[in-house]
């Protein structure tokens, strides 16, 4: 299932062992990879023109900070 369609900005979340969940950026959707639930082709804010497929995580969209620090909290990741 696909939550966003193209042309919405969204936040982009990554993992990694050391930091936990960040945000990676901002991004646009322009569309969507078929088959893969919330993958979405996205050109990051700070890079026009480069296309990545990337999951765009739903829950973290209305407070993206306050979403990483929950997050990463409840997996035991310090800020």
């Amino acid at each position: 299932m696909h939550t966003f369609k193209g042309g919405k900005k969204v936040t982009v979340f990554q993992m990694s062992p050391s930091k936990g969940l960040f945000i990676e950026g901002t991004a646009k959707i322009i569309g969507r990879v078929v088959d893969v639930d919330e993958y979405y082709d996205v050109v990051f804010d700070n890079e026009p023109g480069e296309v990545y497929q990337r999951f765009v995580d739903r829950d973290g969209q209305l407070h993206p900070d306050g979403y990483v620090v929950e997050f990463n909290r409840k997996i035991g990741v310090a800020a």
